[in-house]
């Protein structure tokens, strides 16, 4: 029997030629329960989302979400409470795939479950269908970015954000630390003095993960001190960082903690 040889896809380039978003939501984000057993990331990143925004931690207009992908769960929650949504991810095909969605499409990704779940965590004043409305109204552009890039959003230029959200981006797109700390970095510069940062991520293990059968790297070894150390480098303040261990990704090669961390830029 021939040795089967797996290439493992890496951050740039191989994003571009081989990461399918749909095979992303069918993978992760199908068949989504109503019911909350307290270990699926999904309910604890809706969860943690709705709470966030509903405190007024962070307050503003414009709210920016690096690393959108085809998914729409980073910015459900905070479309109740800014009226001007900017998604943005590096995959064109990701985009697309957003925008079928918003387009509300007849071959979209079937969001439904999500919008009914997060209907409840409203306690019944939004309909799912409010909710869809208000997330297509509040969403005015989908963009190219490159948090690796000192401005994500080159060329373009935009003044800097209220808020600006990344869930599960900076994992995989860098390589190493010192790239992470980097793209920390350019992420900074999109933020408002005295605004938010709201950053999701894996610590202290998950080496790569699978898109149908395609394995992607992701980047090892975040712990919270570093991403304390690194986020004080880049002009945060109050940071504060929620964990969560997931069953999500039965083929990481290891078991990661899910972050969920919240920051004020200085």
């Amino acid at each position: 029997m021939a040795d089967t040889k797996v290439t493992l896809r890496m951050p740039g380039e191989d994003y571009i030629r081989y990461f399918q978003p749909r095979g992303l939501l069918d993978t992760y984000y199908r068949d989504f329960p109503q019911q909350d057993d307290g270990k699926d990331y999904r309910h604890w990143l809706m969860n943690t989302h709705h709470q966030t925004f509903k405190s007024g931690k962070f307050k503003g207009r414009r709210l920016l979400d690096v690393g959108t992908g085809p998914n729409i769960m980073s910015v459900l929650s905070a479309s109740k409470y800014f009226p001007d949504i900017t998604c943005t991810d590096y995959v064109q095909n990701c985009r697309d795939e957003l925008q079928m969605w918003l387009r509300d499409d007849p071959g979209a990704f079937d969001f439904g479950s999500y919008l009914q779940y997060l209907s409840t965590l409203e306690e019944g004043s939004t309909t799912p269908e409010d909710i869809a409305t208000r997330l297509r109204t509040a969403v005015k552009a989908v963009l190219p970015c490159d948090v690796t890039q000192p401005n994500p959003l080159a060329p373009q230029s935009f003044e800097p954000f209220d808020v600006v959200v990344s869930c599960l981006c900076v994992d995989s797109a860098c390589k190493t630390r010192v790239e992470y700390c980097a793209c920390l970095g350019n992420m900074a510069s999109l933020v408002k003095s005295g605004g938010g940062l709201i950053l999701v991520g894996t610590l202290n293990g998950g080496t790569m993960y699978t898109v149908g059968k395609e394995i992607f790297y992701n980047v090892p070894d975040i712990d919270e001190d570093f991403l304390r150390d690194s986020l004080e480098k880049a002009g945060f303040e109050n940071v504060e960082i929620e964990l969560q261990s997931s069953n999500l990704d039965v083929n990481l090669a290891n078991t990661p903690a899910f972050y969920y961390l919240t920051a004020e830029k200085a």
